[in-house]
């Protein structure tokens, strides 16, 4: 049975479960997109999450098992609403503001649940009916008492610009088209170079995002969102590497497209969804070691579940990669993360990249691939003898104090850390940071500090088909092998719509990359070197600020001092630059 009959086979089970299946609870099951650069405010909507969680204004959630779908962010906003108005909790000005606005902006996911509820309630029988007529507390939880909010909020939060370009709404049903449009000018300005020409100029980018969704009843959704850019003027570096290269339009400017788009299905006991999305696993805010935001979507099959405050994922993904003579290649992975006390996170992750074959007993999402791997592998003739690739990782996220949380991750590629940590063949990453929210008593400001370690070897794989990349992005951290990131940013909000950042980045890398395997010929002892090789650095300081008016229009522009060493992995080969980038997005209409 092959790739495309399985499939088939799946797709007619899910939709004969689905005929059979009662209505949930009411739910907007679309996600919010982790990539800012395909959608607009989900960067706002994440970052205010994180806050709100810091400060413990919200019980533990998972935020290590990302995305979080629209029903999630509604009732983290709707609870802490809740609170400021029973008294139990007190929101700054600015955050009460934040508050209100993305409330307003995420109105449709209210409203659609709040319809879906008032039809569900319709439906029941006159016992049940009688019961909800008894009065709604302030904590209510029933339809009555969400209702009893809607109202409060319906006549409290002004409502953001008008959402959609066209929309089409029933009693159980929403499909709507939306439009949005975006114009970024990247300035690089170099006044000292070592060795070769400077490439300046200004590089400008407009994008299109054309975004069609809809939902039906609560068990259904679909969405299709597309980034379309037209890149042009002094194009001195391809910001889009592995995105869609429309070659029939380019004449004097390059097309970049990127696509995400999925159904999504409420079964009883967890949600399935399938196509083309992105992942993000890991307590890091900067970037995550397992999986992370950074590849292009990928096609996959991935079913989440949750109980209290358990999450557990499980997903197989199709990979890609640039070179010919790869043309299968697959991914297979599942989490489980809990939060306990409120103050203590704790994940456990683990994935195995394979190729040349599709294999059907990756798609367990109960298997245990550490055991699983090398019966699987080893029984299949057309896997070489260093078998499929496997990695896991640990993280937890602990918050001794509010305001304070303490984070890190560990990951393992191959090897025995314990037995021979400096052999070759020990491949890992480490990953810890700290997030404060109004550090020494100053308001409306948040604090990261992070720093990242990949040793030399790891995401590499002997086998080609195995390295764990999608195109050319790694699917973990962004530096990829043989590297170190250290991560530092101060936010600072003036106002609800203005925020100041200051940051700086040190990134590294050794002479290895994720593409250099072990040499087949070096000693069976050999060892790993830290940042081996000539060590190339980068330093960047920057000042930026962010204007938004959620739901409306955003603006974003920043200044960026470089100093680069050893560029290449060669020595005294430098370069020291500027840096301005400036964006501007609208949604269309406001």
């Amino acid at each position: 049975m092959n790739v495309r009959t399985l499939f088939t086979v799946f797709i007619i089970t899910i939709f004969c479960v689905l005929l059979h299946t009662t209505k949930a609870e009411a739910a907007s099951l679309i996600n919010v997109p982790l990539k800012s650069e395909l959608s607009d405010f989900n960067r706002e909507t994440y970052r205010f999450i994180h806050r709100l969680l810091n400060k413990r204004l919200l019980p533990g959630i998972s935020r290590g098992s990302l995305p979080l779908t629209r029903k999630q962010v509604v009732s983290y906003l709707l609870e802490v609403y809740q609170k400021q108005k029973n008294g139990e909790i007190t929101l700054s000005a600015i955050d009460q503001d934040r508050l209100n606005a993305l409330l307003a902006f995420y109105r449709e996911a209210r409203e659609f649940s709040n319809s879906s509820q008032q039809s569900a309630v319709s439906s029941r029988s006159p016992e049940q009916s009688v019961a909800d007529k008894a009065p709604a507390t302030a904590t209510d939880t029933t339809e009555s008492g969400e209702s009893k909010i809607e109202s409060q909020l319906a006549t409290q939060i002004p409502q953001a610009g008008r959402l959609h370009v066209m929309t089409m709404a029933g009693e159980d049903y929403r499909f709507s088209f939306d439009l949005r449009g975006s114009q970024r000018v990247i300035t690089h300005l170099v006044d000292n170079l070592s060795d070769e020409q400077p490439v300046e100029g200004n590089m400008l980018v407009t994008t299109f995002y054309p975004h069609l969704y809809g939902q039906a009843g609560e068990t259904f959704a679909f969405t299709t969102d597309i980034a379309h850019r037209f890149v042009y003027g002094e194009i001195f570096e391809d910001l889009f590497p592995d995105e869609t290269k429309i070659r029939q339009l380019e004449g004097g400017l390059k097309n970049r497209t990127a696509i995400n788009a999925y159904l999504k299905f409420n079964l009883p006991w967890f949600e399935l969804q399938l196509g083309q999305d992105t992942l993000q696993w890991g307590p890091g805010y900067h970037d995550s070691l397992l999986i992370s935001k950074n590849p292009l979507a990928m096609d996959m099959i991935k079913l989440q579940a949750k109980y209290k405050s358990v999450t557990f994922t499980g997903f197989t993904a199709v990979l890609e990669d640039m070179a010919t003579d790869i043309n299968d290649k697959y991914i297979s992975g599942h989490r489980v993360e809990g939060y306990f006390w409120d103050r203590f996170g704790f994940g456990i992750s683990e994935v195995v990249v394979y190729g040349n074959r599709f294999e059907p007993g990756y798609l367990n999402p109960i298997n245990i691939y550490l055991i699983n791997e090398q019966p699987i592998s080893r029984a299949d003739g057309r896997v070489d003898g260093s078998g499929d690739n496997v990695l896991m990782s640990v993280d937890m996220r602990l918050r001794p104090l509010d305001n304070l949380e303490i984070y890190g991750e560990l990951m393992v590629d191959d090897g025995n850390p314990a037995a021979n940590f400096k052999h070759w063949d020990t491949k890992f990453g480490i990953l810890g940071g700290i997030y404060l929210t109004d550090p020494f008593g100053i308001p409306n400001t948040d604090f990261h500090a992070e720093y990242a370690f990949i040793n030399q070897y790891a995401y590499t794989h002997v086998n080609p088909v195995n390295v764990y990349k999608h195109f050319t992005t790694p699917i973990g951290h962004q530096i990829g092998s043989d590297a170190d990131n250290l991560w530092l940013e101060l936010r600072h909000r003036w106002t609800e719509r203005l925020e100041t950042v200051f940051g700086y980045e040190l990134e590294r890398h050794g002479s290895g990359n994720i593409d250099k395997e072990h040499p087949a010929d070096a000693p069976k002892d050999d060892t790993w070197t830290p940042l081996s090789g000539i060590t190339q650095s980068e330093h960047r300081l920057s000042v930026g600020a962010n204007w938004v008016v959620i739901g409306n229009y955003s603006l974003y522009a920043e200044w960026s001092r470089v100093w680069r060493r050893n560029l290449g992995n060669r020595w005294d080969v430098y370069e020291n630059a500027n840096e301005i980038e400036a964006k501007f997005l609208s949604r269309i209409p406001w």
